[in-house]
């Protein structure tokens, strides 16, 4: 699976990020999973909404369109529900719950996802 690095405004948010890009690893995402940890995320793309089937933790959803700018943010969202589609979202990143409002992540800030 590629790499990635995330960024916001120059900063590293994590350089531990896997992209999931392929119709196999979209589908799979994070399900049957334990934990991830703390500083992993996963970036899927294309995609424009999630669900949490075969889940076994809760995690934040960013949403980004085709810029980089984050367009929505589902905060805490627990295993087996299914996220709304979110219009204009090109890409989503899965981090550990919480993680947003922790890396003061808000909607309308722009991420760099680089392929490393």
């Amino acid at each position: 699976m590629k790499k990635a690095t995330i960024t916001k405004n120059g900063i590293i948010l994590t350089e531990n990020c896997q992209v999931a890009d392929s119709f196999f690893r979209r589908f799979m995402g994070l399900m049957f999973r334990r934990s991830i940890p703390a500083d992993y995320a996963l970036h899927i793309t294309p995609c424009n909404q999630v669900h949490m089937f075969n889940m076994r933790f809760p995690i934040d959803v960013i949403y980004l369109d085709a810029s980089g700018t984050v367009v929505k943010i589902d905060e805490n969202v627990q295993p087996n529900k299914v996220c709304k589609t979110v219009k204009n979202a090109e890409s989503v990143i899965e981090v550990t719950s919480f993680y947003s409002s922790a890396n003061n992540i808000r909607q309308g800030d722009k991420i760099k996802v680089t392929i490393v």
